[in-house]
C-alpha cells in the first residue's frame, strides 16, 4: 500500500563514485564520451553534450559508490524534505552551475541528495537527432548519412540500478519520500518481487520506465550497493559509434550491443578501471504516471529482445582492470 509521498522528484541529476586516481578516471570518461567540467582538489565533475553542467561527480580515494542525486521541481519542495526528520538543512551546492541541495541517508547507506536550481550550460555540439529511412518513413533524401567516429554523444545521466536486500522494502523508503512509482515487477512467485524497475511520478507528463532498478542482492553475494550507472545518447549510431572508440581504447566490455525487454531501450555497458558498469542507452520507454506496473516471472527479468545473453558477473564490482 502506497502513501502520500513527501515530494515528487522529477529526474536523476547525477551519481558520485570514489576512485583512487582521477587522472585515470577522467581518461576513462573521456572514452566513454563526457568532458571536463571542472576539476579541484580532489574531485572531479565530468558533463556530457547536454545543457546538465555536469553529469557525474568522482572523488579521489578508495574506490567506493557513495550516492547520488535526484532533481527537485522547486526549492519549496527542498524545503519540506529539509523540514522532514533524517534530511539536512537546505544548503548551497559547492559545485558547477550552483543551486541548492538537501540529503539524506537510504537503508543501505547511500548519501541521497536532492537539488534545485543548477543552471544550465549550453549545449556542446548538435544533439539533434539523426534523419533516417525505415520502414515507410522517409526523412533523408537526397543526403547521404555519414557518422564520425569517435565517443558517443551524451545527453544526461538517466539512472541507476541498486542490490538491495529487499526490493520492495526498498521502493516503500523511496516512495515514501521522492514519490517513486513501480513500472515492472519481476516475481520469485506472486507477490516476491526479486527486481523492481521504478519512475519519477510526473502525472501527466512522461518519465524514463526507470529512475531506479532495485536488484535483489541475492545476486551479488548478498552484497548491496551499485548494479549499475546508464548515461541517455542520441541514437543507435552512438551506441554502436561509442562501442567502437571504446573498444580501440582498450577499455573492458561487460554486456552488449542489445535491446531489453523491460524498458525496452538498446544497451551497451563498460567497466571503468575500478569495475564499476557504466551503460550506454537510448530508445527507452516513456510512461506516463497512469500506466499500471507489469508483472513478470523472474526468467523474464535478465531477456532481451536481442542480443547476448547477460554475463553472470553483470551487476557485481569486480576487482580494478590494469587498463
Amino acid at each position: 500500500m502506497t502513501t502520500t509521498p513527501i515530494i515528487k522528484v522529477r529526474e536523476m541529476a547525477y551519481p558520485r563514485l570514489q576512485v583512487p586516481d582521477l587522472d585515470r578516471m577522467e581518461a576513462y570518461l573521456m572514452d566513454f564520451g563526457m568532458v571536463r567540467a571542472e576539476r579541484r582538489d580532489r574531485v572531479l565533475y565530468m558533463r556530457g553534450a547536454g545543457t546538465a553542467p555536469y553529469v557525474h561527480v568522482i572523488h579521489e580515494g578508495e574506490a567506493a559508490f557513495p550516492g547520488f542525486a535526484f532533481e527537485a521541481g522547486s526549492h519549496e519542495d527542498l524545503e519540506r524534505l529539509a523540514a522532514t526528520p533524517g534530511f539536512t538543512p537546505v544548503e548551497a551546492l559547492d559545485a558547477p552551475g550552483g543551486g541548492v541541495r538537501t540529503t539524506t541517508v537510504d537503508p543501505i547507506g547511500l548519501t541521497v541528495e536532492v537539488v534545485h536550481g543548477i543552471a544550465p550550460v549550453a549545449e556542446r555540439g548538435s544533439l539533434a537527432p539523426r534523419s533516417l529511412n525505415m520502414g515507410e518513413a522517409f526523412q533523408r533524401i537526397g543526403t547521404p548519412q555519414r557518422i564520425r567516429g569517435g565517443p558517443s554523444r551524451i545527453k544526461r545521466f538517466g539512472h541507476l540500478a541498486l542490490n538491495v536486500p529487499d526490493p520492495m522494502a526498498a521502493l516503500s523508503w523511496y516512495q515514501a519520500r521522492f514519490g517513486l512509482i513501480p513500472s515492472d515487477r519481476v516475481n520469485l512467485a506472486p507477490g516476491m518481487p526479486v527486481a523492481l524497475f521504478t519512475r519519477c511520478d510526473r502525472g501527466a507528463e512522461p518519465a524514463d520506465h526507470h529512475s531506479i532498478l532495485f536488484a535483489s542482492a541475492m545476486a551479488s553475494g548478498g552484497v548491496s550497493g551499485l548494479n549499475h550507472l546508464s548515461w541517455e545518447v542520441c541514437d543507435i549510431d552512438d551506441i554502436h559509434a561509442g562501442r567502437e572508440h571504446l573498444a580501440a581504447k582498450g577499455r573492458t566490455h561487460e554486456w552488449g550491443v542489445g535491446r531489453h525487454l523491460l524498458g525496452s531501450q538498446i544497451f551497451d555497458y563498460w567497466r571503468d578501471p575500478w569495475g564499476h558498469i557504466h551503460e550506454h542507452w537510448t530508445d527507452g520507454d516513456q510512461f506516463d504516471a497512469g500506466v499500471p506496473a507489469g508483472d513478470h516471472s523472474i526468467d523474464v527479468g535478465t531477456v532481451s529482445q536481442w542480443g547476448p545473453n547477460m554475463p553472470s558477473t553483470f551487476g557485481r564490482t569486480l576487482p580494478p582492470t590494469a587498463g
